[in-house]
């Protein structure tokens, strides 16, 4: 497991607060989309099929999403990633999910509900001539009217964790760094620190770069091509696992929260193989570095955003997977000294009878789990030719099960030891990896061809993950020839290859 540890001031200028939330109503024709940005008061969510919404959100309601324009049907939102301009713009920057190539950009101005839902107001710049060049990040931030500053890889040299795009021009600048770890090749590196990387700005000229999976986070500026980082916010050491600890984030142009996410869903502490990890604590600090508050919530979840007018913190679940529906809590921050005198002891009391609540509302689904026999799931090849999980049972050999999607980071990273594994053990058994990605993007096969069974269920393999409990990917199964699970590992490690090894290498 990695050590996160906090490089800043461990100043607290303002206090420690417990803060008791308001559950948010969310319309019934939301409770299948996962919230994942905030602009004034517009809610934007992802539905089980890809694509995107958006709904007027206030401390007691969201209210009913609509789904987000299409550009007169002329491009497909399938991976979009969120820049909030310097002005009050909601820039969304798109690519068809082919190779994650950036396709086109749209900038809303003053962008509240109503103007993301007005086609009118859209300024739209065409970017299909930047085909050298990948968009890798989670989330981008403006530096002027026609530049972002994102994390873009390119084709023909990798070798840059940040890039200006000026989407007026259709060109891109690399900017001159490159992450100093002497313990990784350039490839590795790309994987660490640059792809799901997300940057968000203070309107002013800092910028905060955050890799939730590596649990990195710095503010940084730029000086024409160059990159000077000025303060570490969190820090980890390197292993070859994945940390079980991450960070979620929000910002304006005051302060910055950083949710501390270290939690299964019981509220323990947890390891690499809970899957989904929550939290209740948020760091506040200024764009000095300097840490100002630490919030204690009164609910553990995923995600963090912030009002337009900076005065309501939300906390969400960020994942369909089936433990916790769509559930968000606001908590009023205008004034955290009102809040001064609310018990702690109080607030510990609340945070664990809603973990308790959860628990027993959510946590008695039928998952399976290591000594379960398997479920079986009709999927279809590329061809649309369908299959079951079960065509291989009785006949002598061990099945790997694997959970991918094309945009994970780790599963990228998993892939090249996937096939080496594939190749030196592959007569012990048959391999199937099952896409969680929509049909259409899938069937592109943007990473190539594979030499095992690679199966979609032409719905993102939703009812599969849940019931299979893969919270996340990747995620593997081993399973004998009678159908039963002898092995499940949840995350990229290299060690779980040579314990998939020792496993279908013995006598069934």
């Amino acid at each position: 497991m990695s050590v996160l540890f906090c490089a800043c001031s461990e100043q607290n200028a303002g206090g420690e607060f417990f803060l008791r939330g308001q559950e948010v109503k969310i319309a019934s024709a939301n409770e299948n989309l996962w919230p994942v940005f905030m602009s004034g008061d517009a809610m934007i969510a992802t539905a089980a099929d890809g694509g995107k919404c958006v709904g007027k959100i206030t401390k007691n309601e969201w209210q009913k999403a609509e789904d987000l324009p299409n550009n007169d049907g002329q491009e497909d939102w399938g991976f979009v990633h969120f820049a909030q301009g310097n002005n009050g713009e909601l820039i969304l920057l798109n690519n068809p999910m082919s190779g994650m190539v950036i396709n086109s950009l749209v900038k809303i101005p003053n962008a509240d509900n109503a103007a993301i839902l007005d086609q009118k107001k859209w300024e739209r710049y065409d970017l299909k001539q930047l085909q050298g060049v990948r968009d890798v990040a989670r989330g981008s931030a403006a530096i002027s009217d026609t530049t972002i500053l994102t994390a873009i890889s390119y084709a023909d040299d990798i070798k840059h964790l940040f890039s200006v795009l000026d989407f007026k021009n259709q060109k891109t600048i690399p900017l001159d760094y490159w992450p100093d770890d002497e313990a990784l090749n350039d490839t590795a590196r790309w994987y660490n620190y640059v792809a799901g990387c997300t940057i968000l700005g203070n309107e002013e000229g800092k910028f905060l770069y955050l890799n939730p999976y590596a649990n990195l986070a710095y503010i940084f500026s730029v000086d024409g091509t160059k990159v000077n980082k000025l303060c570490d916010l969190y820090s980890y050491i390197l292993t070859e696992t994945p940390p079980a600890e991450r960070l979620a984030c929000c910002t304006n142009s005051d302060r910055i929260y950083m949710l501390l996410r270290d939690s299964n869903i019981k509220g323990e502490k947890c390891n690499e193989n809970d899957g989904y990890v929550y939290g209740n604590t948020v760091e506040v600090f200024d764009w000095e570095g300097v840490k100002q508050q630490v919030i204690h919530l009164d609910n553990y979840y995923q995600q963090i955003m912030l009002s337009g007018d900076g005065n309501t913190l939300y906390l969400l679940t960020g994942h369909s997977d089936d433990i916790i529906k769509p559930a968000i809590y606001s908590y009023d921050i205008s004034n955290l000294e009102d809040n001064s005198m609310i018990d702690s002891i109080e607030i510990k009391k609340i945070c664990k009878a809603n973990i308790e609540k959860t628990i027993e509302k959510y946590g008695k689904k039928d998952f399976l789990k290591e000594g379960d026999m398997m479920v079986d799931f009709e999927l279809y090849d590329y061809n649309d030719k369908p299959h079951h999980l079960n065509d291989f049972l009785g006949k002598g050999k061990y099945t790997i099960l694997v959970f991918n999607d094309l945009y994970c980071g780790w599963c990228q990273k998993a892939k090249p030891y996937l096939e080496k594994f594939y190749k030196q053990n592959k007569g012990n058994f048959e391999m199937i990896t099952v896409s969680t990605d929509k049909l259409s993007e899938w069937k592109k096969k943007p990473f190539g061809e594979v030499s095992w069974h690679e199966w979609n269920d032409h719905n993102c393999a939703i009812d599969i993950q849940k019931k299979y409990d893969a919270q996340g990917t990747p995620t593997f199964f081993v399973i004998n020839s009678e159908g039963k699970i002898v092995k499940k590992h949840v995350g990229f490690a290299e060690q779980v290859f040579d314990e998939m090894k020792d496993i279908v290498s013995r006598k069934k």
